[in-house]
């Protein structure tokens, strides 16, 4: 009878003892569910790549208590960092747990062939060049779990877990949470790089491959207002190609795409960083120079005119002389009250057409200043 009452006190106590096992779990993955569903909705909100990024590898760290993680992403067609710059934002410097890789095999060595999220040992052949020093003085990266990012059985990265306890993943464990975490980090990012490609492209011209008008007019007032705070000046150039329409009237308008495509590199090259260039229409070119005067101004322009008149345009069996017409314009003084950013920049680029319509009288293949608030042109010889 003694025997038989030990041995339920033994049964109840590892009842009791796998009960107990079984709500730490519950709990465990209740904690976990609602760390997902925390971090899924931040994501589902995240209006562009660069700030979902943000998200994964700056935020999600903190909710999941892990050391680091490391996106990394296919992009061999450099399109996705293209659509970063784009956006004016240094990943380099901004997302130092951010990679690229032009090759699918070397994102699927990472996880299971079956593109399952795979958990283990970290690997230092595998994770070494994907996980920066530690940000916790002391630890290094010990366990590892990669999930695959698919998206309609298109590969898009992988996503790596890296934490400094070595059982924090655990090979064979089940991995149902990060498989689902997976599957929605992918539809997010598929998401928001589409609607950045709809802006890029809403902002770009197709043909040329620069900001188109929509882009410029945006920029216009942000330019003013941050010149007008520094009370440095600003200048506006208006570019015309000269005599194009002969061009696409005697060679085609193939020609005259391809004229368009060689100016418009050109501009580009011989502009700053910080300059705001843009395809205005049919042959235009507008261009923004923040804290430039009309003089600093006029060196960019015969820099322009120069290299696009000693450039040749080859097409098929033709070489054609190329040249241009640019009117100057710039705006020193800031302190009419009366006036809106708008109103500022319309004015600009107004005074900047009117220059060009000048430079265009007086014979084409020159350059016409309007400085500050008056009309008074002067022209370069050529």
């Amino acid at each position: 009878m003694k025997r038989k009452k030990n041995n339920l006190r033994q049964k109840k106590k590892n009842l009791n003892r796998q009960y107990n096992t079984l709500i730490s779990h519950a709990w465990q993955n209740e904690i976990i569910l609602r760390r997902c569903q925390q971090m899924e909705l931040c994501l589902m909100q995240c209006e562009s790549f660069a700030s979902l990024t943000d998200v994964l590898l700056n935020d999600a760290p903190k909710k999941f208590e892990l050391d680091q993680i490391t996106l990394i992403l296919l992009d061999p067609r450099y399109e996705i960092r293209r659509l970063l710059l784009a956006s004016e934002i240094d990943y380099h410097k901004a997302f130092p747990n951010l990679f690229f890789q032009c090759k699918s095999q070397t994102v699927t060595s990472l996880f299971d062939a079956e593109k399952l999220p795979k958990l283990g040992t970290y690997q230092s052949d595998l994770h070494a060049d994907y996980f920066q020093e530690s940000q916790t003085i002391g630890k290094t990266i010990q366990s590892v779990a990669a999930l695959p990012l698919v998206q309609e059985q298109r590969m898009l990265g992988c996503l790596l877990f890296g934490d400094s306890e070595t059982d924090r993943f655990i090979p064979d464990s089940a991995t149902d949470f990060l498989q689902h975490l997976g599957a929605v980090i992918s539809i997010c990012i598929d998401m928001a790089l589409l609607r950045d490609r709809l802006k890029y492209n809403s902002l770009n011209d197709a043909l040329t491959g620069i900001n188109n008008r929509r882009f410029f007019e945006q920029r216009l007032p942000e330019e003013i207002s941050r010149c007008k705070r520094a009370e440095t000046p600003i200048s506006c150039l208006f570019v015309d190609v000269d005599h194009f329409k002969h061009f696409n009237d005697t060679y085609g308008h193939a020609t005259g795409d391809l004229i368009l495509k060689q100016v418009a590199s050109i501009i580009r090259r011989e502009l700053r960083a910080t300059d705001v260039v843009g395809r205005y229409g049919g042959e235009e070119f507008v261009i923004l120079l923040p804290n430039t005067n009309h003089r600093q101004a006029l060196d960019i322009a015969e820099r322009i005119r120069k290299c696009i008149q000693k450039h040749r345009c080859q097409y098929e069996e033709h070489s054609l002389q190329v040249t241009v017409s640019i009117g100057i314009a710039d705006f020193q003084k800031f302190a009419d009250e009366n006036k809106t950013l708008h109103e500022i920049g319309q004015a600009l680029v107004a005074a900047a057409d009117s220059a060009l319509y000048k430079a265009k009288q007086a014979g084409r293949n020159r350059i016409a200043i309007n400085s500050g608030y008056t009309c008074q042109y002067s022209e370069t010889a050529v």
